[in-house]
This record gives structure tokens, C-alpha cells and sequence, in this order.
């Protein structure tokens, strides 16, 4: 998957968990994110996980930023609280 557009980063988890991990560096995208709570009715606290991507240089994706930098991978806990603080923001 190309991680050019960044789509995660325009939910309300990733616009808080990119303002936990600010600043992060360029290329950085999220890439992997769920609800952690034990009962899922619950949904109180998501963990979401990025790194950097580059660009492939050679292969199918040639030019898609679709390979993860080694040692760039970090990961943070967004509540349901702090999720509702970006809803203006992507609702639209």
C-alpha cells in the first residue's frame, strides 16, 4: 500500500496520536491502529501504531512510499476522550 496520502492521519485517532508524538519527522505515517479494551463494548483506549516510509526504488512499487525505515516505529494510546477533541475537524 502507498502510505503517500496518509489516511489515517485524517481520523480523529490519528490526528490525536500524531499530536502525542509530535513532532514527528517527515515520512512519518500511521499504519496500524484498534481498540485495546478487553471488552469490546467498552472503547475507551486505541493503540495506534507509525513509522517513516520512503520510496521503493526499484520492483512494482517503484516510487510508492510503501517501505517502512528500520528503528522508526512508534506507537501511542489515544483515549475516546481525546479522539473527541478532532471530531469538528473530520466531520466534513
Amino acid at each position: 500500500m502507498d502510505m503517500q496520502e496518509g489516511i489515517m492521519e485524517k481520523m480523529t485517532y490519528g490526528q490525536a496520536a500524531l499530536k502525542k508524538l509530535a513532532p514527528v519527522p517527515e515520512g512519518f505515517r500511521l499504519y496500524e491502529a484498534g481498540w485495546i479494551d478487553e471488552n469490546p463494548q467498552k472503547r475507551t483506549v486505541m493503540q495506534v501504531t507509525g513509522a517513516v516510509f520512503r520510496e521503493a526504488k526499484t520492483g512494482p512499487n517503484k516510487g510508492k512510499m510503501t517501505v517502512k525505515v528500520d528503528g522508526t516505529k512508534q506507537t501511542v494510546y489515544v483515549t475516546a476522550d481525546e479522539m473527541r477533541e478532532f471530531e469538528h475537524l473530520s466531520a466534513g
